[in-house]
């Protein structure tokens, strides 16, 4: 029975040895882990040259939390000293009720006083002390503020003073009074542990005269914090949400600003009261201190200001609020970039006729007939090639080709990684490292089979334009990169990267580009190991000496890690820059303290997507100050200043300097294809719905507010916006009806040339006619500037929701929507186009056809939808309908580019068999590979190439083909 015990003994010893060993190499991992993560990004940072920005941040974040937690280590140590030393500790007990609790804790605590002090001290300077850090970028900006030449209207105080002085001091004064009240808690527990406060038989208190003094400073520092915390109540007051604006109103201003002033003298007079009270016997002055100061902030803070707006604001609320409103409106306006919108008088009249369609043919031949939306599936279906590579994203973007300007549509073929042949490491890390090439269509012209005609194609490109020409076509960093998926470049004893396919097997490739991390060495090995959880960076015999591992390759992530004070706008966009390609991301800066601007709610954010840097609430300021540019090649990152007027990145580039750009360093060739950029424009858009109204006595009654109309289109859609809504169970989705802004390139009424530019229609709200169109140009030498082609208030014009209800309900229209419908196949509507063109609006809509039979989505374009007044036409080109709207003389000059004009029958009969004989043979081609999904695939497109061309040649309805799948 012994030997039992002692064998259970023995075990649990050896248990709690094991299990001290397991901790003990679990926080061995744990520091190695997060020192070699540390390491890796020194070296990142330093590989792409902005070791500038790692060194700064981490510095001052590291000074920043030694020196929280050193102050608190002091302040926690000394007030532990001082209670210890003025307790009267065992010898003054009293024999109260509470002694046995006390006795038992001073003949623990007493052998190890100075352990426990230490322990108590470095628990809070951890806990507490360290938390200094987060207001790392707060102290940055203190430091190196920069003035914004405007005052506030209330306080005359230059708006830098709220932006970058007051957020650091409501945050240090927030900590301090936290740590000042949690010492408070500790102390008077230690001094009742210790015995300086007894209970006495009665349920009396009695507190010795140096812990009075003791506990009474403390208080009074609290009073004093608190005194800090209401001045600075006062300027928060300028943007704070009030009601329906933002800012001080009249109760704020002659109520809250002087009850808040009161509350700074009482908290002050209340400091004093509980330092005299140490001087005098009992606890009164500290009662009636503390009990004057709760009731002023209840009387005076509370009550007082819902009196004056329940009695004095509500019953004449606007004649109150007038001047505050306005104060608000002018703020926002500044605030979010829509102070300078130019508002354009529009007539919106029906004189269009052929001869204005003939002289604005630069704006009809762009019309754009490709849907971002659909464009996707063309693409997969004609040009990822290999299932190794992805083209998902296609974004809208002008060239200069054949020595006009046109607007086209543009994709980067990147690397699939969710859908490599093989998941071993080898593969995923070593072998599959980039993807390919690009993908770029006219956005006006369409095949004779329905689909876009490609100028960049296939892998190795093939350019049917030299404007358009690659010489570099691999792309290590893209958008849809994973950022925890590293590859490892150069290694092997032979080139092994798969570069792109030949007709066996696949080329080989070795990275030769500048980006890349030594990862040669075992100590860079190691640490790349822990900081991926992989072993195989750390044992793989593949790796060389000269071998580079490629961090960050999301390019979203890329420039927010070396820019994080910046947010990344949701959509870069590659552009084909002297033979390479290179990505675009907007980036801004932002805040939530500019007064008396209105903050954005998730009503505003709505519209945008979820994975935006913009995509949160309470910020009511923003710039699209800076453009980043990352080369798809070897992932050089240059951050442009585009609006050096900015404050909030005047001072970023203090803090950072030489790591941001002049505009004029920027290309000349790429500041022709920057855009005005999609999320800031939404969140503009959103705000100007109430905020184009600058006359108070129309903006507070909102009789002129507008709305966002509704978008008639197929919801369909790349980015998952907050406005849309997954069902239940997570199997589909409610997308949002409202129009998203859209870029066009089109000739502006009243202007000779042609300008790229974002668009957002809007209508009065709860009413579906039209009421202006916001435009922002893209265009150099007028980028940035915004117009408002405000409609007449007293004219109806039809909003997209109407246009959108009359091409569905058109008879000929609905007609033929049924029979496609019914064949098995999904009618999908483009964007509705809305077009100034003159003083007239006219709509474009273009419509598609996507088989439901096997394989991917398969989009055909099949009409062109123009409305214009009462009436609605349809053709299969955009030149044809417009004829049938505006008779003849508005086709455009021949070009094989425009669908109008097309090839002749026999031309297209030929096309056609000639299509479906190379699907054919791509069909044998997947049966050998033993891709039946392949075959299939191709087999139908071959049947629909060769029904189509019977039915261009006259066949009969009737005629029919024999399967041979």
């Amino acid at each position: 029975m012994f030997i039992r015990a002692g064998s259970t003994y023995q075990g649990r010893e050896r248990r709690r040895g094991l299990f001290a060993i397991a901790a003990v190499i679990g926080v061995i991992y744990l520091v190695l882990t997060g020192l070699s993560t540390l390491w890796t990004d020194y070296q990142w940072f330093d590989s792409i040259g902005f070791l500038s920005v790692w060194r700064t941040r981490i510095l001052t974040s590291v000074a920043l939390g030694a020196g929280g937690a050193a102050f608190v280590f002091l302040f926690v140590w000394v007030n532990l000293v001082l209670a210890d030393r003025i307790s009267p500790r065992l010898a003054l007990l009293s024999g109260g009720q509470d002694e046995e609790i006390v006795e038992r804790f001073q003949d623990w605590v007493e052998p190890r006083l100075r352990l426990v002090r230490l322990g108590i001290s470095a628990a809070l300077a951890l806990l507490i002390g360290v938390g200094v850090a987060a207001f790392r970028d707060d102290v940055l900006l203190y430091m190196h503020s920069t003035l914004f030449q405007v005052a506030d209207p209330q306080f005359g105080n230059d708006v830098s003073f709220y932006m970058f002085r007051l957020p650091l001091w409501a945050n240090l004064t927030s900590w301090l009074f936290n740590l000042v009240a949690l010492t408070s808690v500790l102390v008077g527990t230690l001094h009742y542990l210790n015995g300086g406060i007894r209970l006495q038989r009665g349920n009396r208190i009695d507190v010795r005269p140096g812990v009075k003094a003791h506990i009474s400073g403390l208080i009074a520092l609290l009073a004093l914090t608190r005194a800090v915390s209401y001045r600075i109540d006062v300027f928060q007051l300028l943007y704070t949400k009030q009601r329906s604006f933002a800012g001080a109103g009249y109760t704020d201003v002659n109520a809250r600003l002087p009850a808040l002033n009161l509350l700074v003298l009482v908290s002050i007079v209340a400091a004093a009261l509980l330092i005299w009270n140490i001087w005098r016997k009992g606890w009164t002055l500290a009662i009636v201190s503390v009990g004057a100061w709760a009731f002023v902030s209840i009387a005076a803070g509370v009550i007082y200001p819902a009196v004056v707006q329940r009695f004095v604001v509500a019953p004449n609320e606007l004649d109150r609020e007038r001047p505050y409103i306005a104060r608000n409106i002018e703020a926002t306006r500044e605030a979010f970039g829509l102070a300078s919108v130019e508002v354009r008088p529009f007539a919106a009249d029906f004189n269009l006729d052929a001869t204005d369609i003939s002289n604005n043919r630069p704006t009809i031949d762009n019309l754009r007939l490709w849907d971002p939306k659909v464009l996707p599936f063309s693409y997969q279906n004609r040009q990822e090639i290999r299932t190794y590579y992805r083209v998902d994203r296609v974004d809208s973007d002008r060239y200069v080709v054949d020595g006009e300007l046109q607007q086209v549509m543009v994709a980067a073929r990147e690397l699939d990684e969710p859908n490599l042949p093989a998941t071993d490491w080898l593969t995923r890390t070593l072998l599959y490292t980039h993807g390919f090439g690009a993908v770029v269509s006219p956005a006006n012209a369409v095949e004779p089979d329905g689909q876009p005609a490609l100028w960049v194609r296939d892998v190795p490109p093939r350019d049917l334009k030299p404007e358009l020409a690659l010489d570099q076509s691999r792309i290590y960093f893209g958008e849809s990169y994973r950022t925890d998926k590293p590859v490892v470049v150069k290694t092997g004893s032979s080139p092994q990267e798969v570069d792109f396919p030949l007709e066996q097997g696949n080329s080989q490739n070795e990275y030769d580009g500048a980006d890349g991390v030594d990862v040669g060495g075992f100590v860079n090995r190691l640490a790349f190991s822990l900081r991926y959880r992989d072993l195989n960076m750390l044992i793989s015999s593949q790796l060389r000496g000269d071998s580079k591992l490629l961090m960050e390759r999301n390019i979203r992530d890329r420039v927010s890690a070396i820019a994080p004070f910046l947010a990344a706008d949701s959509d870069p966009y590659p552009v084909i820059l002297d033979g390479e390609v290179v990505w675009v991301v907007d980036m801004y800066s932002y805040s939530s303290h500019y007064p008396y601007s209105q903050p954005v709610t998730t009503e505003e954010t709505r519209r945008m997507a979820i994975k935006s840097g913009l995509q949160r609430e309470g910020w009511n300021y923003v710039r699209n100050s800076v453009k980043a540019t990352v080369d798809a090649f070897d992932g050089t990152v240059n951050l442009y200043v585009t609006d050096p007027d900015d404050p909030i990145v005047k001072t970023w580039r203090r803090v950072f300097p030489g790591i941001f750009k002049d505009f004029a360093e920027m290309p000349p060739d790429l500041v022709g294809h920057l855009r005005y950029p999609q999320d800031m424009f939404r969140v503009q858009t959103e705000m100007y719905i109430d905020y184009h109204m600058t006359n108070t006595d129309e903006f507070f009654p909102r009789v002129d507010a507008w709305a966002i109309p509704k978008d008639p289109s197929t919801p369909r859609r790349a980015d998952f916006l907050w406005g849309d809504r997954r069902s239940a169970d997570l199997t589909g989705i409610t997308y949002l009806d409202r129009i998203v802004p859209y870029y066009v390139l089109l000739r502006l009424p009243g202007e000779e040339d042609l300008s790229y530019v974002l668009m957002q229609p809007y209508t009065p709200e709860e009413k579906p006619n039209m009421s202006s169109i916001l435009v922002a140009d893209s265009t150099p030498g007028t980028y940035g500037r915004l117009i408002d082609y405000r409609l007449p208030r007293g004219v109806i014009v039809e909003g997209t929701g109407q246009v959108g209800n009359r091409i569905e309900q058109d008879d000929e229209i609905a007609t033929q929507f049924t029979l496609w419908r019914g064949q098995g196949s999904n009618v999908i509507l483009g964007d509705l186009l809305v077009l100034p063109v003159e003083t007239s609006i006219l709509y474009v809509q273009p419509v598609y056809l996507e088989s439901e039979q096997g394989g991917l989505p398969f989009a055909e374009f099949r009409r062109a939808v123009v409305v214009y007044g009462d009436r609605v036409e349809w053709a299969p080109s955009l030149d044809e309908a417009m004829t049938l709207v505006f008779g003849g003389g508005t086709a455009g000059p021949t070009t094989p580019s425009e669908p109008s004009t097309g090839p002749s029958l026999d031309t297209e009969v030929a096309q056609l068999l000639s299509q479906a004989a190379a699907a054919f043979d791509q069909a044998q081609t997947a049966l050998q590979a033993g891709d039946l999904a392949g075959y299939q695939r191709y087999i139908q497109e071959a049947e629909r190439l060769v029904r189509d061309a019977l039915a261009r040649a006259g066949a009969p309805p009737e005629a029919s083909l024999v399967s041979i799948g």
